[in-house]
């Protein structure tokens, strides 16, 4: 089963091995490695990612060491690379003449950065800042009168209800936690026992 998935996989594009890529540094050659791999599962020659995505993919932690990496694979003209928005790079597959690789047939060649999930987690949390924080008199629960009165209940019929707020709620489904007189646990005596 797995050959069929196989042959269904079209790989469109080969790692090149050249000098310049037996000299990386292992960082550099795991983060080129990945970009192999998302040039061909994506079919695209330009990539855009995170410092995120890639310390995730790669399992390389270090903000610093990634820079690093992606600074050696320019250097040895391997990639291309810019900033789109502030965080995000694009990375421009090169062939080993140094020239961008075109896109495969009938694609476009692009592999966006998910920005619209990334804009909507920042207009969510500009949207909370605006937002006033709630004072504790508004986070308080309506209070509990110890207004008691027989009324209606859809359910049981004419019973106890009992105030909270402005509303009038049923004794039966709807238990006082303040009742108006204090509960006590029974004593001996009341059980019978003394």
């Amino acid at each position: 089963m797995s050959n069929l998935f196989y042959r269904c996989w079209k790989q469109y594009f080969q790692m090149p091995i050249t000098e310049s890529v037996e000299r990386l540094s292992p960082s550099a050659y795991r983060y080129y490695g990945f970009l192999c791999r998302e040039m061909n599962v994506r079919s695209a020659v330009d990539l855009r990612y995170s410092n995120a995505e890639i310390a995730q993919a790669t399992s390389i932690k270090d903000h610093k060491t990634i820079a690093g990496a992606r600074n050696e694979l320019q250097a040895a003209r391997l990639i291309k690379c810019y900033t789109v928005p502030p965080g995000v790079y694009a990375h421009v597959m090169l062939d080993q003449s140094g020239d961008p690789i075109p896109a495969p047939k009938d694609r476009k060649g692009i592999r966006h950065y998910p920005g619209d999930r990334a804009a909507a987690g920042k207009n969510g949390r500009a949207h909370m800042r605006e937002q006033p924080t709630a004072t504790l008199a508004e986070t308080k629960p309506p209070p509990i009168t110890a207004q008691t009165t027989t009324r209606a209940c859809r359910t049981h019929g004419p019973v106890p209800h009992w105030k909270r707020g402005e509303d009038w709620l049923c004794e039966s489904c709807h238990p006082n936690p303040h009742p108006p007189e204090r509960w006590h646990s029974p004593t001996a005596k009341e059980i019978g026992f003394g």
